[in-house]
């Protein structure tokens, strides 16, 4: 195996396969990445039985064909510290491969490549394509919003759904939903499968640097989804279980509609995320003759703005109190100039979309605060619960919930930057709508739960308010697991 390449072009031909590369692996063949020298071709892959990654580029002086295992983090690391722009390998008798550029010289231990897993394919399965342009925005807003909830896998990733002449993108993490659709010509049989967050997340960052007119190929099959450009492939399973049906989230009408300045509107919550940091992040929306945003914290004062808008539909005050993290997630993606905003009452989800284009639909649930408490009716007394139970409940809302997430946790530094999805330290008179996650047919409404406080299991609070009406006992959601013995 002998062979010299542009390092620009290497460089890049790595970063995209070792993200298929875990550190933490219990098969340390899977350390390695896989180069398949074939005339003028240069093949590399990345694998970590979840998901893998394949990119081939040309190669300007092939001399010898062959196949080897060179560890992913040595080769990256070598690479990134050249500064020519040739590059020069070969493979001598002792299973070394010799690297040279300019004055530097590497000798690297490799491995057998009959010792890496056998690369997946799909056989068949449901095809169709989508220009890089699309599924960049299809992935942009809805990714944001999946769950990390390692008991609930089917929350963990995009429902990619075909529908009549739309494809939809949803995820959703219990307290929010996002839904993106684009129109297009899609298989005759039903596309309907949950991909991933890390597989669309990789996806996406590799696909930021391409042609956005170039056709992405996908194919969806039982168990696996595949996204092939003419020098990309990555394969990834899908996740088995059922998807919560998000109709019965959106409501079916709306009684107020108001139209905002994306950008004031943007601003005011981000300044009234100053004080909403150390109470919870929630805000308080007053819409009346403009929208009065509102935080206050004990420890740091208190935020008041006042916004104006268009009413498109409705009359009278209404107030609504949200965790602004959640709002600002939604509003910073969107590109128009004017964003529209639904709702019924205080305490029922609200919808944010582009004015005059509903494409995009982001469903948010309220959060019941103290003054709401006090104008409730006088609940019953609350059912005691046994103490292994697991923590959910009925309560006056208008939408169905789901039982409380016992923790959500990220595996990776860039999704340690993806937003938290719980609130912090929320206490007793604060509780937090949710949308019913629960796959069964028995979807029941008016819920009303506490959020869940931190990612710090010793922290997680499950108690429920004491005058929340109505508790009973749900069934349990059941998501099916990625088969053990399923080949990637």
């Amino acid at each position: 195996m002998k062979f010299s390449c542009d390092i620009k072009d290497l460089k890049q031909s790595i970063s995209m396969v070792e993200k298929a590369i875990s550190s933490r692996t219990a098969l340390p063949v899977l350390e390695n990445i896989y180069f398949e020298l074939n005339q003028d071709n240069l093949t590399l892959r990345g694998n970590d039985l979840e998901i893998g990654i394949e990119h081939s580029l040309k190669i300007s002086n092939s001399e010898s064909a062959g196949t080897i295992l060179v560890k992913s983090r040595t080769i990256s690391n070598i690479i990134s510290k050249l500064s020519s722009k040739q590059v020069h390998f070969s493979l001598n008798d002792n299973q070394q491969m010799v690297i040279n550029a300019d004055n530097v010289s590497f000798n690297i231990l490799c491995q057998d490549s009959k010792e890496y897993p056998v690369f997946p394919s799909i056989e068949s399965g449901q095809s169709f394509d989508l220009k890089v342009s699309q599924l960049k925005d299809l992935i942009k807003h809805t990714i944001f919003s999946a769950s990390f909830d390692e008991t609930k896998q089917f929350l963990n990733g995009i429902l990619v759904k075909s529908e009549g002449e739309n494809l939809y993108f949803i995820t959703t993490d219990g307290y929010r939903l996002a839904l993106k659709k684009t129109a297009g010509s899609w298989p005759e049989e039903k596309v309907e499968s949950i991909i991933p967050f890390k597989a669309m997340n990789e996806l996406n960052k590799i696909i930021q640097s391409f042609n956005d007119d170039e056709a992405v190929s996908i194919v969806v099959s039982d168990s696996q989804v595949s996204f092939q450009t003419n020098e990309l492939l990555i394969i990834s399973r899908i996740i088995k279980g059922q998807f919560p049906d998000y109709k019965k989230v959106l409501p079916a009408q709306s009684e107020q509609k108001v139209t905002v300045s994306r950008r004031h509107f943007l601003d005011a919550c981000e300044r009234a995320s100053i004080i909403a940091e150390a109470s919870n992040h929630v805000i308080h929306l007053y819409f009346d003759n403009d929208i009065e945003i509102k935080a206050s914290a004990p420890s740091l004062g208190v935020f008041q703005e006042r916004v104006n808008f268009d009413r498109v539909q409705g009359q009278g005050e209404v107030k609504i109190a949200f965790n602004v993290k959640l709002i600002l997630e939604a509003v910073k993606i969107l590109g128009s100039d004017d964003i529209q905003i639904e709702f019924n009452s205080g305490l029922s989800p609200c919808i944010i979309t582009e004015a005059g284009n509903d494409d995009f639909k982001y469903i948010v649930m309220p959060i019941r605060t103290s003054d709401f408490q006090k104008e409730a009716p006088s609940p019953a007394p609350a059912v005691q619960k046994e103490p292994e139970a697991t923590s959910e409940v009925d309560t006056p809302s208008s939408m169905p919930s789901a039982e409380v997430s016992v923790t959500q946790s990220y595996t990776s530094s860039d999704e340690s930057n993806h937003s938290n999805h719980e609130n912090d330290d929320q206490t007793n008179n604060q509780t937090n709508n949710k949308i019913n996650t629960d796959t069964s047919e028995d979807f029941s409404r008016d819920n009303v739960v506490n959020q869940p406080s931190t990612h710090d299991d010793s922290d997680v609070k499950n108690d429920v308010n004491s005058e929340v009406e109505n508790q009973s006992e749900e069934p349990v959601p059941t998501s099916t697991g990625f088969s053990s013995d399923a080949p990637f």
